[in-house]
């Protein structure tokens, strides 16, 4: 990557040049249009020009670099010249969405994973750029956890004035971690919420490009979720009276120590939820109906739980609990986990909204 590429603040290179002599790992954040991956990008170039290798997690759902949207992704980078070609993760942690709000368990997790993963490879650097959620609680959340989790050597905090301040002093104590404050890129522009939803929307259209529909057996399969596959399935007798007392018609339906879970084809009634709680003894009850699964984002992972990619819900079978989906994986046999999202998509990327 050439710097004619951007215009690179002095502090950048100045950053770039301590970084490379006293190493790792990095984590970058700021808000939206600050220049993170910018920033990302030349320090990764910096390092690979000198014959370096970089690990590059990209911790961003909504605005990523490297992977689909939804999800966080691992790259592997020992030549400048691939940094802007499109190359295939080399492992992903599942999100479900392409905002961390309401998956903070996910994306902290996520992070954790693909950083032991990063390590495993022994590269000269290990680099984090993180989302630009920067406000509210859910971000104070997330920013603090991620910098407690990963231990960075170095916080990169890209702002105009104090913008991330919130975020990086409840470490600024921390044994062994340095904060550098750097200035937001001249060439940063704030793109507006519908260009950002355009870009995912060509992201998710490139990662599904030549999918192909997959059936997976849930018997075969842990699954993460709101109840499908933890609980013991109801008999016909059950199922009958489920759909009488939730005026629908009931497909499926588990009971588990702590929640009933039941699937419906077509609306029900929430006032009657109450009394299959009851007469059930749980805590809590969670119906889904069928179409809302159509579509729906799930991570398809390995036996360490490690996502290998993504796939998009067409159908559930729940007589023969046979999960048909579109993905990229052309080969199934070593997924063992089955989150599920809550992100509806389909296949040429256009998101149908939230489940």
């Amino acid at each position: 990557m050439s710097e004619n590429t951007f215009h690179i603040p002095p502090e950048w290179r100045a950053s770039a040049e301590e970084i490379a002599a006293q190493g790792g790992p990095v984590m970058v954040i700021g808000a939206p249009g600050s220049g993170k991956t910018t920033f990302c990008l030349y320090l990764a170039g910096y390092f690979c020009r000198q014959g370096r290798r970089v690990a590059w997690i990209d911790a961003d759902p909504g605005q990523p670099f490297i992977g689909p949207p939804a999800a966080y992704s691992l790259g592997l980078y020992a030549d400048a010249g691939e940094l802007l070609k499109r190359k295939a993760p080399l492992v992903m942690g599942f999100i479900g969405n392409t905002s961390p709000v309401g998956h903070l368990l996910e994306a902290v997790t996520a992070i954790q994973k693909l950083y032991s993963r990063a390590l495993s490879l022994a590269p000269d650097l290990v680099l984090i750029n993180t989302c630009g959620l920067v406000n509210g609680g859910a971000a104070r959340e997330l920013k603090y956890h991620e910098i407690d989790m990963i231990a960075p050597r170095y916080v990169v905090a890209i702002e105009q004035k104090n913008e991330v301040e919130h975020l990086v002093s409840p470490h600024s104590h921390r044994a062994g971690l340095l904060i550098l404050r750097l200035p937001v890129s001249p060439d940063a522009r704030i793109s507006t919420s519908e260009a950002r939803k355009a870009g995912r929307e060509q992201r998710f259209k490139e990662y599904f490009r030549g999918a192909e529909f997959q059936d997976i057996a849930l018997s075969d399969m842990g699954v993460h979720g709101p109840g499908l596959g933890t609980g013991e399935r109801l008999g016909f007798r059950d199922i009958n009276h489920l759909s009488k007392a939730l005026n629908s018609i009931v497909v499926h339906a588990e009971l588990s120590a702590d929640r009933l879970f039941v699937i419906t084809d077509g609306d029900y009634s929430e006032e009657e939820q109450y009394t299959a709680r009851e007469r059930y003894s749980v805590r809590e009850i969670s119906v889904v109906k069928r179409s809302e699964l159509d579509y729906l984002l799930v991570g398809l992972s390995d036996n360490g739980n490690l996502c290998l990619g993504m796939g998009i819900i067409r159908e559930l079978d729940m007589k023969e609990l046979i999960l048909r989906v579109i993905t990229p994986l052309r080969d199934v046999a070593a997924v063992r986990h089955i989150a599920l999202g809550s992100l509806r998509v389909n296949p040429a990327g256009s998101e149908l909204g939230q489940w």
